[in-house]
C-alpha cells in the first residue's frame, strides 16, 4: 500500500546574496540639458530627477552652464543655511540589487547676490551632518566628495542627496549647479525566493532569480539534520541574464519528518554559490487530495491521492449535471477518466473518504 502521508508545512522564504557575485560599476548623471532628469549607466540602478524644496528655478531656468546648459536657483533665505531649502536627487537599486556609492561630484557658481556658501547632506545619516561644505565664487568650481562609511556601502534602498545654498546677499541671487555625477557599483542579489512545499509523497521546490552571471546549473541538496547533505537533482541555469527567471523541480523521495533543502548555483568556471537551507515537514496525518494540472484535459482529471484509500468522487457541471466516469488509481495518484470528452468550462469534483469531504473547482481547457 505504500507510505501514507499527510502534510504539515514549514515553508521558508529566504532573500540571499550570491557569494563572490560580480559587481558592476555605474555612473548616475544629471546634465540639465533642458530638463532635470538623470540617467544611469547600469540597469540595476535607477536615478530620480532633481527636485527642489523652498527655492525656485529661474523663469528661464536652463541657462548657459559649465557644459551646455545648467540650472539656476533663487529665493534662498538671506540667513545661515536653511535646511528646508535644497536641490535633491536619489540613487535607487532595482529589484534585489545592492549599491555602493564611492564619489559625488558637481560644479557650482553664483550670481553677485547669490549664496556665498554651499553644503551637501545625505539620507545615509538622516541629513544630520554635512558631507561637503565650501565657499561659492562667481566662476564655476568643482565639488568632489568621497562617500565613505556603512551608509553608502551595500545598500538595498535608495540614497538621497541634498545641496543647500547659504548666506545670499539677496533672495534674488542665484546658485548655479551643473554636471552632477555619482559613481559607484552594484551587486546583483540573484536569489529572490526559495520555497519547499510538500505534496503527498513529494516536495515541490521552486526558486526565482532576478539576474544571473555565467551560471551553469542549480543543484538541490537535502539533509535530515543540517549535517550531511545529499544531492536530489539539478536544473540547467540560464547563463547570463538580467531578466527574472522561475525554476522548479519535485523531490519524489523525501524523508519522513523534517527535510532541509539547500540550493547551490554552479558557475561556468566552477565557482559555487551556496544559499541558506529551507525546510519542509512531512507528517503522518490527514489525506492529501489535489488536482493537477488545473486546468485539466478534456478526457481525464489527474489527482494526487494520498492517504485516501476508499475515496469516491463525483464530477458535476456548473448546472449540477453529473458526469459519468471511472477512477483509475496508481501509487499516490489517480485519474478520473470521463466517458465522453468534456467541453471547456468549469466543473466541481466532489471527493469523499471515510472521514473527509473535499470539493475542488476544476477548469477544463
Amino acid at each position: 500500500m505504500g507510505k501514507l502521508y499527510g502534510i504539515a508545512v514549514l515553508a521558508g522564504l529566504l532573500i540571499g546574496r550570491m557569494a563572490l557575485a560580480q559587481t558592476a560599476p555605474f555612473t548616475g548623471t544629471w546634465s540639465f540639458e533642458g530638463n532635470d532628469n538623470g540617467s544611469s549607466s547600469n540597469p540595476l540602478v535607477s536615478v530620480s530627477s532633481v527636485s527642489y524644496a523652498g527655492v525656485n528655478k529661474l523663469f528661464n531656468s536652463y541657462q548657459s552652464g559649465y557644459s551646455g546648459q545648467g540650472i539656476s536657483l533663487q529665493h534662498w533665505s538671506a540667513t545661515a543655511c536653511n535646511h528646508n531649502e535644497y536641490a535633491q536627487f536619489t540613487v535607487q537599486p532595482q529589484g534585489t540589487a545592492q549599491i555602493t556609492l564611492t564619489t559625488l561630484s558637481f560644479v557650482f557658481s553664483r550670481s553677485d547676490e547669490g549664496p556665498q556658501q554651499i553644503t551637501v547632506r545625505s539620507s545615509a545619516d538622516g541629513f544630520g551632518n554635512d558631507i561637503y561644505t565650501n565657499s561659492v565664487g562667481a566662476n564655476y568650481q568643482a565639488a568632489s566628495i568621497s562617500l565613505n562609511g556603512g551608509g553608502f556601502t551595500s545598500q538595498s534602498s535608495g540614497i538621497t542627496f541634498r545641496i543647500y545654498g547659504c548666506n545670499p546677499t539677496s533672495s534674488n541671487g542665484t546658485l548655479r549647479i551643473d554636471e552632477i555625477k555619482i559613481n559607484g557599483s552594484s551587486l546583483p542579489v540573484t536569489l529572490l525566493s526559495f520555497t519547499a512545499k510538500p505534496d503527498g509523497d513529494r516536495v515541490q521546490l521552486a526558486w526565482i532569480t532576478t539576474s544571473e552571471y555565467n551560471a551553469n546549473r542549480f543543484v538541490i541538496e537535502r539533509s535530515s539534520d543540517l549535517g550531511e547533505f545529499v544531492q536530489v537533482s539539478e536544473v540547467a541555469a540560464k547563463g547570463t541574464t538580467d531578466e527574472r527567471q522561475n525554476y522548479s523541480l519535485i523531490d519524489s523521495d523525501p524523508l519522513p519528518g523534517i527535510n532541509y533543502y539547500r540550493l547551490k548555483q554552479v558557475d561556468v568556471d566552477g565557482t559555487i554559490h551556496v544559499y541558506k537551507p529551507i525546510s519542509a515537514i512531512i507528517q503522518l496525518s490527514e489525506p492529501v487530495i489535489s488536482v493537477f494540472p488545473n486546468p485539466a484535459n478534456p478526457d481525464r482529471i489527474h489527482l494526487r491521492l494520498w492517504n485516501a484509500e476508499g475515496a469516491t468522487m463525483h464530477l458535476v457541471t456548473r448546472t449540477g449535471q453529473a458526469v459519468s466516469g471511472r477512477l483509475e488509481r496508481q501509487s499516490g495518484e489517480a485519474d478520473f477518466i470521463v466517458e465522453q470528452p468534456l467541453t471547456a468550462g468549469l466543473y466541481w469534483l466532489d471527493i469523499q473518504t471515510n472521514n473527509h469531504r473535499k470539493v475542488i473547482q476544476v477548469m477544463v481547457r
